[in-house]
């Protein structure tokens, strides 16, 4: 269990790191209407399991995510049934749960 719990953790840190192809040329906008999105700080909502928070992984990974993607990790731990249903009503962008029945359905 712990090895898949640091191996999803791995990926979420790699997906972080992989390279964007440069942006095709943008058409003409008016900057004095275009939000400001370039300035606001990225935030990713993680939910997962109270006892993941309290193992301090998290503390030991999210510093270097955070410092190698400028991407905030904003944690909800809860337990796994609350996270996997703010999962599925798009309050998360990423799950971490450790209940594989649970997460298998979730995902069909």
């Amino acid at each position: 269990m712990r090895k898949l719990v640091i191996l999803f953790m791995a990926s979420l840190w790699l997906a972080g790191c992989v390279l964007q192809p440069p942006p095709a040329e943008p058409d003409a906008v008016d900057e004095s209407s275009a939000p400001a999105a370039e300035n606001a700080p990225a935030t990713l909502i993680l939910a997962t399991t109270t006892s993941t928070q309290d193992s301090g992984l998290l503390d030991y990974l999210l510093p270097d995510f955070t410092a190698q993607t400028g991407v905030d990790v904003s944690v909800v731990a809860v337990g796994t049934g609350q996270a996997l249903k703010l999962g599925e009503d798009g309050n998360a962008d990423v799950l971490l749960v450790h209940a594989c029945a649970r997460e298998i359905a979730f995902m069909e």
